[in-house]
């Protein structure tokens, strides 16, 4: 196929869903734009699952919203008018995609709370995303409530309405996921499911007719994850971007003032003062604490190595190193139990992007997508960025092994 009849084909729903499940099939490396990539979505979640025509146009209208395709996923909706459900909002991570957050895995809740006057709030909270509050109609995160404004609904609590993939009522013939336990009803023919992956709010299509909706089901393409965004290495640091990792209260945008005096390397005072360093690093038992955050790194002075102390790394129980960088040179080292220093890192800016790398990873490495390969393309990311942290002659691989272990061998939980 051509890359303009790609284009052609993937531009326009209808097209895309008369042409069947062949296709999506031997597809070229690249093209498409956003109907391949919402495509990509609903196949990759989908697996080898059956689904009919009109059930498929639910899943691209759910790639399309979940990449923010809003114009597609309109023209999704017009294309197919029986699709059973439509996604309202959805707080995804795309497949293929590594970003730090949605990461629901591990411990994670999403309940609903309930004014008098029946206004609805989600309270999202989980081991890797601090508490915050949504609003279920949009998605859009929204300021915390009064104390006693809203009360959590119970989880029996009855909710008129039909309710989709609905476990106690008739069956409908429709294919949900398996990481899609239980459906959170929200009244008006809308459920939210939520999964380490993100949350999404579905909507009944009431002017669909009622299923079921098995008939002449087929498989729609394959679990491979292709992605047409770029890479997220290749794009450069800024405070939204540190922020999106390690949260607000965990990084620390500086002013030249606060920053050691010493300090020459130019491009370290840079990031420090615009896109900002991380106060605050955590990966199963190790930590990196940042010593320049409230001021005080105005008054370090090089120590006897002729290097200024940019942080602490706890990597076990009795087991301490000083992150160091050369005043000069940007260039990161580590003293590890009062040895002597050794290389870590290029410079400031690769030692930054190694950790905010890991935060990235995590929910892939955890809970991937069908198809993914979390661990490996987030190994393969930290040897491009730094090839130290895998060559298994120097000491620093030690050091980034122990904390890369975090997501590639344990679980959310540490074990």
């Amino acid at each position: 196929m051509t890359r303009d009849a790609l284009d052609t084909l993937f531009s326009s729903p209808a097209a895309l869903l008369a042409a069947g499940p062949e296709a999506g099939r031997d597809l070229p490396a690249t093209g498409g734009g956003a109907g391949r990539e919402a495509w990509a979505q609903a196949v990759a979640v989908l697996g080898e699952a059956e689904v009919s025509r009109a059930e498929f146009a639910s899943w691209l209208h759910f790639g399309a919203t979940v990449l923010g395709h809003e114009a597609y996923a309109r023209l999704v909706a017009e294309a197919e008018p029986d699709m059973p459900w439509r996604t309202v909002w959805a707080w995804w991570r795309p497949v293929g995609a590594y970003r730090a957050k949605p990461n629901l895995s591990g411990d994670a809740d999403v309940a609903v709370h309930q004014a008098p006057d029946g206004r609805l709030l989600l309270r999202v909270w989980s081991q890797w995303t601090p508490e915050h509050w949504r609003d279920p109609a949009t998605g859009e995160r929204v300021p915390a409530p009064a104390e006693g404004e809203f009360t959590e609904r119970p989880y029996d609590a009855p909710v008129e309405g039909f309710v989709l993939f609905d476990p106690d009522g008739e069956d409908q013939g429709l294919h949900a996921p398996d990481t899609w336990e239980e459906p959170i009803p929200l009244g008006g023919g809308r459920v939210l499911f939520s999964e380490p992956r993100g949350i999404v709010v579905l909507e009944h299509n009431g002017a669909a007719a009622e299923g079921p909706w098995d008939a002449e089901a087929v498989s729609w393409g394959e679990a491979a994850p292709w992605f047409a965004g770029p890479a997220p290495a290749e794009a450069p640091l800024d405070a939204a971007r540190l922020e999106e990792a390690f949260d607000a209260d965990g990084m620390v945008v500086l002013t030249p003032g606060q920053l050691p005096a010493a300090l020459a390397h130019a491009p370290t005072r840079e990031l420090a003062v615009t896109a900002g360093l991380p106060t605050w690093f955590a990966a199963g038992v190790a930590t990196f604490t940042l010593a320049w955050a409230g001021g005080k790194g105005q008054g370090l002075e090089p120590d006897e190595n002729g290097l200024l102390h940019l942080g602490t790394l706890d990597l076990a129980y009795g087991d301490t190193g000083r992150v160091l960088v050369h005043p000069e040179t940007g260039a990161v080292s580590l003293v590890r139990n009062g040895g002597a220093p050794f290389p870590l890192a290029r410079d400031t800016e690769t030692f930054v992007r190694v950790l905010e790398a890991q935060y990235r990873f995590m929910g892939a490495c955890w809970n991937g997508h069908p198809g993914e390969d979390g661990e490996g393309d987030f190994l393969r990311e930290v040897a491009a960025l730094e090839p130290l942290t895998v060559d298994e002659r120097t000491p620093a691989a030690d050091v980034w092994g122990h904390l890369f272990a975090a997501i590639t061998e344990l679980s959310p939980w540490g074990f």
